[in-house]
C-alpha cells in the first residue's frame, strides 16, 4: 500500500492512508494504528503526528472511490523540512495496524516536504 503526497512545511495536514483495497470485504481495522517515519536525515525535521483514527463512516474520495468504514487511517501529519528552498525531502510515513482477523498490516504513504518559501 503505497501512494505519494505533499505538503509544506508550515502545513498541518489530515491525510488519509485508505487501505480498503488490502482489506478483505469483511476484514477492519482496529484498535488504535501506529505511526512512524524514516529516514531521520541529518538536518531534517521530525515529522509530528496527531492521533491516528479509523473512519466509522464511507468516505467517497474526488476520484469516485469510495473507502469503506473500518478501511481508513486517518492521521494529521505537522513538521518535517525541505532539503533546500527549491528541492523537497521525501519521507516514508506508516501507519501499522491489526485487523479483525488477526493480520498486521503496515500501509506507507511517501510524504515530499515542500520549502515555505
Amino acid at each position: 500500500m503505497s501512494i505519494t503526497l505533499e505538503k509544506f512545511a508550515a502545513e498541518s495536514i489530515l491525510f488519509d492512508f485508505d487501505c480498503t483495497d488490502n482489506l478483505a470485504l469483511d476484514e477492519t481495522i482496529v484498535g488504535s494504528p501506529v505511526m512512524s517515519f524514516f529516514p531521520v536525515m541529518t538536518g531534517a525535521d521530525a515529522l509530528t503526528f496527531g492521533a491516528p483514527v479509523v473512519n466509522t463512516t464511507q468516505i467517497r474520495y474526488a476520484d469516485g472511490k469510495l473507502g469503506k468504514v473500518g478501511g481508513v487511517v486517518q492521521v494529521r501529519i505537522s513538521g518535517g523540512t525541505s532539503s533546500n528552498a527549491t528541492t523537497a525531502r521525501l519521507y516514508s510515513v506508516l501507519a501499522t495496524f491489526t485487523t479483525s482477523t488477526g493480520n498486521t498490516l503496515v500501509a506507507r504513504m511517501k510524504l515530499s516536504i515542500l520549502s515555505n518559501q
